[in-house]
């Protein structure tokens, strides 16, 4: 597997998604090469793109943020530079699975995104951190009768046909 390098932005180029504040990042720091993925893009390619990058950035100015693509790059072993948003301050932890930024403030995600070039192996140290909270916070309590469970019990009571118990 070759060494993963530069970023990802993966959602729609929206303003309230903090694309503006990205691309005034990359002003005062032109060294971080960023991959943009517009949202609707297939999860298979998105999860090739995340395969190629060291790290996820999530510039997002609103407190609604879309944490799907988060979720996804923890899941890839990718750290993730975020707004310090609630949503998103409550997933990603600052030097364990990724570091935050003021929201709206470019210079700060410059920062961040300067120091992640800076130390690519401390970037892959956090992709490991972040993988491992994907599996704990997601994955290791999942199982078939909390997914469906629920939802069989209401179909039941809505069946008219009697349950043989």
């Amino acid at each position: 597997m070759s060494a993963r390098s530069g970023g990802l932005f993966a959602g729609p180029l929206a303003a309230d998604a903090g694309v503006g504040i990205l691309l005034e990042a990359l002003h005062f720091y032109p060294g971080a090469r960023i991959d943009f993925v517009r949202a609707g893009t297939t999860r298979i390619e998105l999860r090739r793109r995340m395969q190629r990058c060291a790290y996820l950035v999530v510039p997002s100015l609103s407190n609604d943020a879309e944490l799907q693509a988060l979720v996804m790059a923890f899941a890839e072993g990718l750290p993730v530079i975020a707004s310090r948003l609630a949503a998103l301050a409550d997933l990603v932890e600052p030097g364990r699975n990724g570091l935050l930024f003021e929201p709206g403030s470019a210079r700060d995600l410059a920062r961040r995104l300067a120091w992640a070039e800076a130390f690519p192996e401390k970037m892959r140290q956090m992709g490991e951190c972040a993988q491992a909270d994907y599996q704990a916070r997601f994955v290791a309590h999942w199982d078939w009768r909390r997914l469906y469970g629920e939802r069989r019990l209401k179909n039941r009571e809505r069946s008219p046909v009697p349950q043989i118990v």
